[in-house]
């Protein structure tokens, strides 16, 4: 018994983690449990993905509520964005569940996981060199839908309007961070928020809280394809969603003071970590 209940508190201590990083970047935790799950437990990558959706969905209810009330949800756009979104994440739900199956398919995903979070940091360090979101040319698309939005103020920095831009390039990447999310298990946020702020014009802090509101709504279809399949285990989902809606709490008070810059730095840092330690166990230097 007492190493099941040590079992059971390592899970939660590790998606108290994972709600604490996710609702703070936008991210869902899933960065955090799907290489904790399998790195740290010896759990199979796709119970692992499936465990992480839930989690993902907890990840959003606990904060999206939190920066509704800030006025740092950007709701035009972020359902613009999640009809493609959603369409990849069932996309990628299905391939995960029913194809990508045994020790090939877990290989696959291992190295996916790898592409798909290395590429999503290219967009952020560019963002970051050039020193934050960039003034967009006009959008026909963005006039059209009228997704241009204010920044709140923020203590003694006064409220700011921006512009979106490359409304084509964001819903193809909103696509693309639905695949991941439905492949992976990984909420999505990491191709949502470089989207929103690198390629878009919105600024972090916006991006960040919007995707926290996505990422469940996109996790939810998904996750329906995995319990279909059978492979959403109550055992360890459970202590998951309840450290990570815990966490969140946590996670939204340091995304209220954190600097954008700062908020963008420890987002590369979680990015790249997770990217090295499932290298590393595609390769056999770790094993599960």
């Amino acid at each position: 018994m007492l190493p099941l209940v040590l079992l059971l508190l390592g899970i939660f201590l590790l998606a108290v983690g994972a709600g604490v990083l996710g609702s703070m970047l936008g991210l869902g935790g899933g960065m955090v449990i799907v290489p904790g799950l399998v790195l740290l437990f010896g759990v199979d990558v796709h119970w692992a993905i499936a465990t992480s959706l839930v989690s993902v969905i907890a990840t959003s209810a606990g904060s999206a509520s939190r920066y509704a009330r800030k006025g740092l949800l950007h709701l035009r756009l972020g359902f613009f964005l999640e009809v493609a979104t959603v369409v990849g994440g069932l996309v990628g739900a299905v391939l995960t569940a029913a194809v990508l199956i045994g020790p090939v398919g877990t290989e696959v995903l291992l190295f996916l996981f790898a592409v798909v979070a290395s590429s999503a940091s290219f967009l952020l360090l560019r963002d970051l060199r050039r020193g934050g979101v960039a003034e967009q040319p006009r959008d026909p698309l963005a006039d059209r839908w009228r997704l241009h939005a204010t920044l709140p103020a923020d203590g003694p920095s006064p409220s700011r309007a921006f512009r979106v831009g490359h409304v084509r390039e964001g819903l193809s990447l909103s696509f693309v961070a639905g695949l991941s999310s439905g492949l992976l298990g990984i909420g999505g946020g990491l191709y949502k928020v470089p989207a929103m702020t690198a390629v878009m014009g919105v600024p972090m802090k916006m991006a960040s809280a919007t995707s926290s509101l996505m990422i469940g709504v996109t996790a939810a279809s998904g996750a329906l394809v995995f319990l279909l399949h059978g492979e959403v285990a109550p055992l360890i989902t459970a202590p998951v969603a309840v450290g990570t809606l815990a966490g969140t709490q946590v996670g939204t008070h340091v995304h209220a003071v954190a600097s954008s810059r700062a908020l963008r730095i420890i987002f590369l840092v979680a990015i790249l970590a997770a990217v090295a330690l499932m290298i590393l166990r595609g390769l056999g230097v770790t094993s599960a």
